[in-house]
């Protein structure tokens, strides 16, 4: 039996000037951090103009990954937010995205926005790089902890992080 990491990762899924463009939309309105340790100034989207690129990616998830349809609840793609990060800062803290606070996550969808020699380490080694356009989905538990390596050009680094949510009880519960 082979084992699944349940990553998916998607390159130019979105173009370099459409990454231009949510940059310049969205880095004019972050505010400053609620935790300034964590490294990222950041804008909460309420309506992601660029959305339908990403449901694509989602329902190749579904198709990799059948897995996720046995979930009791329904979930659905949800909450999207930019994150800046100065040269030098990253979220150098070991985490998961499911918490008490963050109970009804299932899925971190990762949007990159700049290119970087650094990106998202996991715990077994395996890092997904910054690449502009890319899309990468991989599970919220702590099967999949995970920080943000410091960028060694020392740029300003920018994505959009969202997640797949249950939102709604199934048949099943």
């Amino acid at each position: 039996m082979s084992f699944k990491d349940f990553m998916l990762v998607k390159d130019k899924i979105f173009s370099k000037e459409e990454c231009k463009h949510i940059i310049n939309n969205y880095d004019k309105k972050c505010i400053k951090g609620e935790k300034p340790h964590l490294g990222y100034n950041f804008y909460d989207i309420k309506t992601f103009e660029y959305i339908n690129k990403i449901r694509p990616v989602v329902e190749e998830y579904q198709k990799k990954f059948k897995e996720i349809e046995l979930t009791a609840s329904k979930w659905k793609l949800d909450y999207f937010r930019f994150k800046h990060f100065k040269p030098g800062k990253n979220f150098d803290i070991w985490h998961s995205e499911h918490s008490i606070s963050h109970c009804t996550r299932v899925l971190n969808v990762q949007l990159y926005l700049s290119d970087h020699n650094c990106g998202t380490q996991f715990l077994n080694h395996k890092t997904i790089k910054s690449v502009t356009g890319r899309v990468a989905i991989f599970p919220c538990y702590f099967t999949h902890t995970h920080k943000g390596q410091v960028c060694p050009e020392n740029k300003d680094r920018y994505l959009i992080t969202s997640y797949i949510s249950f939102y709604e009880k199934g048949p099943l519960e």
